[in-house]
């Protein structure tokens, strides 16, 4: 409903809660989230958390969900992201990630994600970049396509220094 005019939607839409944002040890400055919808019905959802020194923390995880709603976890070591390019912010001066590859060996995945629209800077309390990406790559070889969600925390200023 917009003022008194009703209209008739249909699609999809995203639901994001975050529990908390205190997790981070003194040494981590943000984390990369993704979160993929699959053409075939499956699922991914992978973060890594960043420290100081470039390396990508021992807690970062994921989860592939199949079609069917199952759920296998994935340990640091089962996932790759390789940023493919940048983006810097003409609000806030920061430099994101803006493309990346992903990749699952033993799922078979190779996931390319670029975003749908660079600018998806928050400025909020916190200044940080979160949007939606188009995804495009292959299982097994065969051809994949969806669409996902990416937040990037800690490229303005360490989180850890925020909260």
């Amino acid at each position: 409903v917009i003022g008194q005019e009703s209209f008739a939607v249909d699609g999809l839409s995203w639901m994001d809660h975050e529990f908390s944002t205190s997790v981070l040890s003194p040494d981590q400055v943000g984390w990369d989230w993704f979160s993929i919808q699959l053409d075939d019905g499956s699922e991914l959802m992978l973060f890594q958390l960043r420290n100081e020194d470039g390396t990508i923390g021992d807690f970062s995880s994921g989860s592939v969900i199949a079609a069917d709603g199952s759920v296998r976890e994935l340990a640091r070591d089962e996932f790759m992201v390789e940023v493919q390019d940048t983006w810097t912010s003409p609000h806030s001066a920061a430099e994101y990630p803006s493309a990346w590859m992903i990749e699952i060996p033993s799922e078979g995945l190779k996931l390319e994600l670029r975003p749908k629209l660079a600018d998806q800077e928050l400025r909020v309390s916190v200044t940080y970049w979160e949007g939606a990406v188009e995804v495009a790559g292959s299982r097994e070889g065969e051809p994949l396509a969806g669409s996902g969600y990416v937040e990037l925390t800690g490229y303005l200023e360490p989180m850890s220094e925020l909260f």
